[in-house]
């Protein structure tokens, strides 16, 4: 026979509600607790802050619409570090599930992509003082059935390319200005500038303060680059909804 579970009616885990809880050590001198449901620790005499789902929905829009972490913090009253695991977590749901729609875009749109226009913007990744150029590459999608965007992060070369590349069908024009990572392409067409693409990055820039030249906000992952850019393509809709 396994151990009778201990179930404390005078203590609830803070995250999940559940009264399964255990001891498990004083660091610091402090009782520590652990919730046998989700796993997670918490102090018994600790103070835990449950925000509202609205006020994580609007640090979120603030987000995508020009503001800092820092500046959401301070008219928000949140702590920085929350607001940057909102952005984190909502902003990675928010491209695993673009990441979804993508895959399933291209089986729907089969025989109905008329022109693929793709373009790329630069930025920076900072790492230990250093800053590497990071290319943001983005195509528009144009079918018979409606427009979205499809967008990569990485290097200037074909493999972030190829990121896009494959979630799209072979057939359609493609269109792009003369950078020879697209001379490979079949029924392919240059123009110079790529307009649409162009005021995609000019929106970026102006949306989000890490894409911003000129400005203490940085970009240390590109994981938290393609995260915050889904934060902004859901605001604007720029998706493939006719499969979401």
């Amino acid at each position: 026979m396994g151990r009778k579970p201990v179930i404390r009616q005078d203590l609830a885990c803070p995250s999940c509600g559940s009264h399964h809880v255990v001891k498990c050590g004083k660091p610091l001198g402090r009782q520590r607790y652990l919730c046998r449901d989700c796993g997670k620790y918490f102090l018994a005499d600790a103070s835990y802050h449950h925000y509202s789902r609205e006020l994580r929905e609007e640090a979120l829009r603030m987000y995508a619409n020009g503001m800092s972490m820092r500046a959401i913090s301070r008219v928000l009253n949140v702590p920085l570090g929350t607001v940057f695991t909102w952005v984190k977590r909502y902003g990675k749901q928010k491209y695993e599930k673009l990441v979804d729609l993508w895959s399933r875009a291209k089986e729907f749109v089969k025989g109905k992509v008329v022109t693929k226009v793709v373009d790329e913007m630069w930025t920076y990744l900072y790492r230990n003082t250093r800053a590497f150029y990071k290319w943001v590459f983005t195509c528009y999608v144009y079918t018979k059935i409606g427009a979205y965007l499809i967008y990569s992060v990485g290097d200037r070369d074909e493999n972030t390319f190829r990121e896009i590349k494959v979630h799209l069908p072979d057939h359609g024009r493609w269109v792009s200005d003369d950078y020879n990572v697209y001379f490979r392409l079949k029924n392919h067409t240059v123009v110079s500038p790529v307009n649409p693409n162009e005021a995609l990055h000019s929106s970026l820039r102006d949306r989000l303060v890490r894409f911003k030249r000129a400005t203490k906000a940085v970009n240390r992952s590109i994981n938290m680059m393609k995260y915050s850019i889904a934060l902004v393509l859901w605001e604007r809709r720029l998706i493939p909804e006719f499969v979401a």
